[in-house]
């Protein structure tokens, strides 16, 4: 009873005051007497008692305009009024203006009244948890929106440093060859990246890598990638010679997956890398467990490109084969991260086949294939969406 001390007890009929006082003291409570409504609504002031009990028949005024009385002062307070037998219909009405409880006259037992106690303070004491737990949820969903905004304000901050790693686009290369690309996240940042360049006048080098996951761990490995790949290239003169096309390739592949396997990240990529000799109008291309393969769209129509592979960061040896395909006077090569595929219904088989017809259909250009795709509409993706086309006509 230590939150509960003050009480006020309004109450004509003496033997009954004298009773009622007696039990309250028994629990704890410091009495205050009234003997009429104008009396006790003279003493009550909100915040001083913690407990009001009032008779339903005083001598100057109603027990239930003492009980709107007190309400309208202080509606947090808890009332209990007292009533005979013959007064349940006031009973009915005093719940309504907002009693706790009641006590029917005469009474006889302190434990009717040692209960109704009990549950005016177990109610309280809920109510009073329920305010604390609202006012902490309060606190933590201010504490949540605050940590949300600084997320997304890093997040926007990543996402703008991402797109400024990637090349520009779409960009032209000697002998004709453009290289394009389309990157949409599913969410801020995307786990997929891709890059090209010009080597000499003769060899154009690029990638297309999907990094497992989503968010910002797997966009700091691609930016990890990216910095692996640059670094190697600082050291070793890739993509000079023609006869060493093979080995570059390859070395590209080996880094990265000792980069994954080194870093402990749980993280493990598929990639696409490959060097177009515009010279001998020939592609030099590997495939790291990329899911669809590459197409090739020329006259003919297009195709997959074969190849095979283990994804990198999983196996210390990744098998993987360096193949060469040869390029008519006009070309299209598309390569898709395997986001595309969840554009399409059905099996693995049967997405493969609706997008090469859709490759085939688009002639390998990145807008219409986009289109066609609804790509660029602005409805949530369920994956990051890459494509990387290089063409020449």
């Amino acid at each position: 009873m230590g939150e509960r001390q003050s009480l006020l007890l309004i109450e004509a009929d003496q033997p009954s005051r004298d009773f009622v006082r007696r039990a309250l003291a028994r629990l704890g409570f410091t009495v205050t007497l009234a003997q009429s409504g104008v009396e006790g609504i003279g003493q009550f002031a909100p915040g001083l008692f913690q407990l009001v009990v009032t008779d339903l028949h005083l001598p100057d005024m109603g027990g239930l305009e003492v009980l709107r009385k007190i309400k309208k002062s202080s509606p947090e307070t808890p009332v209990v009024v007292l009533a005979s037998n013959s007064e349940v219909s006031d009973v009915v009405q005093a719940l309504r203006l907002g009693a706790s409880d009641y006590l029917l006259k005469p009474i006889e037992d302190e434990t009717v009244i040692e209960h109704a106690i009990s549950r005016i303070t177990e109610a309280e004491t809920l109510a009073q948890e329920n305010r604390e737990y609202r006012e902490k949820l309060e606190r933590r969903n201010r504490e949540l929106r605050d940590n949300v905004e600084v997320l997304q304000r890093d997040q926007e901050a990543g996402r703008l440093l991402q797109q400024h790693l990637l090349p520009r686009t779409p960009y032209q290369y000697p002998a004709g060859i453009e290289a394009a690309y389309r990157l949409v996240p599913s969410l801020f940042l995307s786990g997929d990246f891709i890059d090209y360049g010009l080597f000499g006048e003769r060899f154009i080098a690029f990638y297309l890598v999907d990094v497992s996951g989503h968010g910002v761990s797997s966009a700091l490995v691609t930016a990890l990638i990216k910095h692996s790949i640059m670094h190697l290239l600082r050291e070793k003169p890739l993509f000079t010679h023609l006869d060493a096309l093979h080995d570059d390739l390859l070395e590209i592949l080996q880094t990265i997956n000792r980069e994954l396997l080194a870093t402990r990240l749980d993280k493990h990529a598929t990639m696409f890398v490959g060097a177009i000799d515009s010279r001998a109008r020939k592609l030099h291309y590997a495939v790291a467990g990329q899911i669809p393969t590459p197409a090739l769209v020329t006259s003919q129509g297009a195709e997959w490109l074969p190849g095979k592979g283990r994804p990198l960061g999983l196996f210390e040896q990744g098998n993987w084969q360096v193949l060469e395909a040869a390029l008519p006077s006009n070309w299209s090569l598309v390569a898709c991260s395997d986001g595309v595929l969840e554009l399409f219904s059905g099996d693995l088989l049967e997405r493969e086949q609706q997008l090469l017809n859709a490759i085939d259909t688009s002639r390998g250009d990145l807008d219409s294939l986009c289109s066609a795709l609804h790509v660029d509409t602005s409805d949530p993706l369920p994956d990051d969406v890459t494509i990387l086309t290089l063409r020449q006509s």
